[in-house]
């Protein structure tokens, strides 16, 4: 018997992962999400499921991150290992993927999305539409790249990081866990854990 394949979370960005899938030619029974708001509606055309109630009772579900918020898609993720169902690394076929690059559980790579030569990707990580790895990348855990964003060549992103829209940072800086770059932010100096910086160049901010 096939498992059942759903996403987690059904906003905006629950409906792209769902694309995903569906260029990948898999067959979505539909979205869960915690919000009980959703529950019984409709995302797609497809129903949206109460999460707990849904994973409790389809043990052997596969599953697609559909969160874009870093926190709260890893407590998505925990929920989904926690109740014997599979998480899905999930590629686009428009991406362009180096033989060499490795993908962790759980990650997701959109469209047009490209991944260079050594590059490593993290659990439940986002690649975004568009967004560019460069070689020998370091892209932690739970971290997310938005659309347009540039990663130079042996760069290292931390575990929870947001990289802004159109944003770059340079080969060989260090962006470091729970940090926020802003849209179109050009990073040419190593950011320390937990600041926020935009500008060109990047500048550190104090996060109001």
């Amino acid at each position: 018997m096939t498992a059942m394949v759903v996403v987690y979370g059904a906003g905006g960005h629950g409906k792209v992962v769902a694309e995903i899938l569906l260029a990948c030619r898999q067959t979505l029974a539909g979205f869960i999400d915690d919000d009980i708001g959703r529950t019984a509606s409709t995302v797609l055309a497809l129903p949206v499921f109460g999460a707990f109630e849904w994973l409790s009772a389809h043990p052997g579900a596969q599953v697609g991150l559909g969160i874009g918020e870093n926190h709260a898609r890893e407590q998505a993720a925990l929920r989904v290992q926690e109740s014997g169902s599979m998480l899905l690394t999930l590629v686009h076929p428009s991406a362009v993927v180096a033989r060499s690059a490795r993908i962790d559980r759980g990650a997701v790579i959109m469209a047009a999305a490209v991944l260079n030569a050594d590059c490593v990707i993290g659990e439940g990580a986002i690649v975004n539409t568009g967004a560019i790895v460069e070689h020998d990348v370091q892209v932690g855990g739970y971290a997310h790249l938005s659309p347009g964003s540039t990663i130079g060549g042996a760069a290292q992103i931390g575990a929870y990081a947001h990289i802004g829209i159109g944003a770059t940072v340079l080969p060989r800086k260090h962006v470091g866990n729970n940090c926020m770059i802003g849209a179109g932010a050009v990073v040419v100096d190593d950011i320390a854990d937990g600041q926020t910086a935009y500008g060109v160049p990047a500048k550190v901010r104090v996060r109001l």
